[in-house]
């Protein structure tokens, strides 16, 4: 296969692959939730895990 050439993922390899990713940005968003300050740096990333996690989970409706 080229390097040119897109490789095909299997779909249950592709759904556990965002279900994982899906989780482990719940993980990391659930403790700087469970902070009672985030500095500007961590609310910035906050921000990018949630945009993230929509983003694997509408992933994961597209797979189905």
């Amino acid at each position: 296969m080229s390097k040119h050439q897109a490789r095909i993922i299997p779909a249950e390899r592709q759904r556990s692959h965002l279900e994982q990713k899906h989780a482990q940005l719940a993980d990391r968003i659930d403790a700087l939730d469970g902070r009672l300050s985030l500095t500007p740096g961590e609310e910035l990333e906050l921000q990018q895990l949630k945009k993230r996690k929509l983003w694997a989970k509408d992933a994961l409706q597209d797979v189905g």
